[in-house]
């Protein structure tokens, strides 16, 4: 029970209890004050009604009409005349109950009133002794009109100060509430601050609580300053601030490895020509110079895209990564553009050459063969002794123009949607202990009696602005899934759709209200890039999904580790490790110095840390080593089918 209501409970009571004692006290009083009257009434009439029949000479008519017409008058309950020797002479009595008061009434405050007793006399001679005593019924009727006007001043008086009371109550656990709505996100791994209240109690605990917050808050930030630092001292060119060629490879291999849209894209390859002639003609330093400006505009051009990558793959080769990019001719002369205005800077224009080479890649692609299709391309472009650009494909076939791709790939999602094509795939994911913690389920498309994976449709999917439906889809597959309380849970990947969709959260609460305890077996997955785009959007999808009982994450994490301080007040719950940091992760003393503290960073913010990728099971050991709480991957996927075949 809130305290709102306890303290509501304990005015109601208090107030009860006053109006009880007033009315216990009142009514006494009143039952005290209408005996006396009574009584006193009872004398002065018996007195006066005696002194008239002494005055009729005795005569028994008289005495009977005149005792009679008194007692018609309705105020008599009893009149009654008995002569010296105890016999009744008359006697009229009415013993109807009170008709003005209910029945109970007398039976709880009786009035026990004397009758008023006086001697008939004839001269000196005793007639008779008339007793007399007043109906009872109008003390009730009274009796009962002021206990109602009692309880109506009561009513009255609740609502007021109910009112009032409201008002004031709200006023003063305001503070209180802000402090227990601080103490559940903080149990939801939301480390919030408030303002300091001014009540002495509220304040003290507010500023124990907010201290705690601010503390994990800037311990976080400290700790992803510090990631961040070591991943560039440790995967970066120290001169141009590009990655060096294995992080580069590492994450070209991951991406051709997923699947999601980063499987597909671009990639081009540009050569400095002569690059030792410069050397020995403008100097190191001057070189260097140039080679630094050349990185910075790499680096620009890559930060304008989640998850692209640009790294100087040799003293003379610089490279970039574009997924989800379509055109390799546009990338590869934005590259030359940017890399010919930092040789004009320094007045080399005349004296190098930047021949290049791009080509698209897909999920079906190999790091080796990728690399090998490049450096072929390369080898001519470079003999000519000029800034030739080659463009290659895989198998030396010409893809489609994008419009037409477009094209045709609309015509397959529209009908995929509209007959219901979509399905989801099951990958396990398992914790420390080899048990099972949730299935991964990305998403797959039914297309000429083949199943085609997540990396093969998502890039048209987005580029066709149909994210949020897919997202939309993919929960109630996810959903009806999990219908049965044995089900494992799920853990399906959502896109910017469902970040940037104005509609797509109020569709997301109305879906899961009425999932019911699915929605509980239900792992909702945001790619990280997206995620730190769009920082506000995910923060408010996580705590909608949260209150349903969904647990959020991130995946593809580690390539902002700067970013990781903003998720204090998040209440994130788990992310998930991109493969690139994964691959070989036994034999790299570098990753797993970052890995280990990464994790420490997670658990100290409650958040769970899974491994995306793991090939074999030399890197699940490393892995487990270094707090990993759980894993994916081929690997994993082996294990959980020996143990599930054992």
């Amino acid at each position: 029970m809130s305290l709102f209501k306890q303290l509501w409970l304990a005015i109601i009571l208090l107030l009860a209890i006053a109006f009880g004692s007033s009315l216990v006290v009142s009514s006494l009083a009143a039952q005290r004050y209408l005996q006396q009257q009574l009584y006193m009434k009872n004398v002065d009439n018996a007195a006066a009604l005696a002194l008239s029949l002494s005055q009729q000479e005795a005569d028994g008519v008289l005495l009977e009409l005149t005792l009679a017409a008194q007692f018609d008058t309705g105020h008599y309950e009893l009149i009654a005349l008995t002569d010296p020797d105890g016999q009744v002479l008359i006697r009229r009595e009415d013993r109807r109950p009170a008709s003005g008061a209910p029945a109970w009434l007398p039976g709880l405050l009786p009035l026990e009133v004397e009758p008023g007793i006086a001697q008939v006399q004839k001269g000196w001679q005793q007639v008779g002794t008339l007793t007399v005593r007043s109906h009872s019924r109008f003390a009730y009727q009274a009796l009962w009109e002021s206990t109602r006007l009692l309880a109506l001043l009561f009513l009255c008086t609740m609502a007021v100060s109910g009112l009032l009371g409201s008002l004031l109550l709200r006023k003063i656990i305001t503070p209180l509430n802000d402090v227990v709505n601080q103490a559940e996100a903080i149990g939801q791994r939301r480390f919030v601050t408030l303002p300091e209240p001014k009540t002495l109690e509220f304040k003290r605990l507010v500023s124990a609580m907010n201290t705690l917050s601010k503390r994990i808050r800037g311990a976080l930030q400290q700790e992803a300053s510090r990631l961040n630092q070591w991943q560039k001292e440790t995967h970066t060119d120290g001169l141009t601030g590009l990655l060096n060629r294995e992080p580069f490879l590492r994450n070209l291999d991951a991406a051709l490895g997923s699947d999601d849209v980063n499987a597909t894209g671009c990639m081009a390859l540009v050569r400095i020509a002569r690059l030792s002639h410069l050397n020995q003609t403008y100097g190191r330093k001057v070189i260097d110079g140039v080679l630094e400006d050349i990185g910075t505009a790499l680096n620009t051009i890559v930060s304008r895209h989640s998850r692209w990558a640009a790294a100087r793959l040799n003293g003379s080769d610089f490279a970039i990564m574009a997924p989800r990019a379509t055109n390799p001719r546009e990338l590869v002369l934005e590259m030359q553009a940017v890399m010919e205005e930092a040789l004009n800077a320094h007045s080399m224009e005349a004296d190098s050459a930047l021949p290049s080479a791009a080509t698209l890649y897909t999920h079906e692609d190999t790091l080796s063969a990728l690399l090998t299709r490049l450096d072929s391309a390369l080898i001519p472009a470079h003999q000519a002794g000029s800034s030739e650009i080659n463009i290659t494909f895989a198998g030396d076939i010409q893809m489609l123009p994008v419009r037409e791709q477009m094209t045709r790939w609309r015509g397959i999602l529209q009908s995929a949607f509209l007959e219901g094509r979509f399905s989801l795939a099951g990958f396990p994911v398992l914790d420390s202990n080899g048990r099972l913690m949730h299935m991964e389920a990305p998403v797959r498309l039914r297309e000429e009696q083949q199943e085609l994976p997540a990396a093969t449709f998502l890039p048209w999917i987005n580029r066709l602005e149909m994210s949020a439906d897919l997202d939309q889809r993919v929960i109630e597959m996810a959903l009806a899934s999990a219908e049965s309380e044995a089900t494992t849970p799920l853990a399906v990947n959502l896109s910017v759709g469902a970040l940037v969709e104005p509609a797509f959260l109020h569709w997301l609460d109305q879906t899961l209200s009425k999932a019911g305890s699915a929605a509980g077996r239900l792992w909702l997955e945001v790619p990280e890039s997206m995620a730190f785009r769009h920082f506000d959007a995910f923060r408010l999808l996580t705590r909608h999904a949260s209150h349903y009982g969904c647990k959020v994450g991130i995946e593809h994490a580690g390539h902002q580790l700067a970013d990781i301080g903003q998720l204090h007040d998040v209440g994130l719950d788990y992310f998930k490790v991109d493969a690139a940091f994964i691959r070989e992760i036994d034999s790299n003393a570098g990753n797993q110095a970052l890995l280990r503290t990464l994790c420490t960073v997670g658990h100290s913010i409650g958040v769970t840390v899974i491994a995306e990728g793991v090939r074999s099971a030399a890197e699940w050991a490393q892995l487990r080593e270094l707090g990993f709480d759980g894993a994916t991957g081929p690997a994993i996927s082996e294990l959980a089918a020996q143990r599930t075949a054992d």
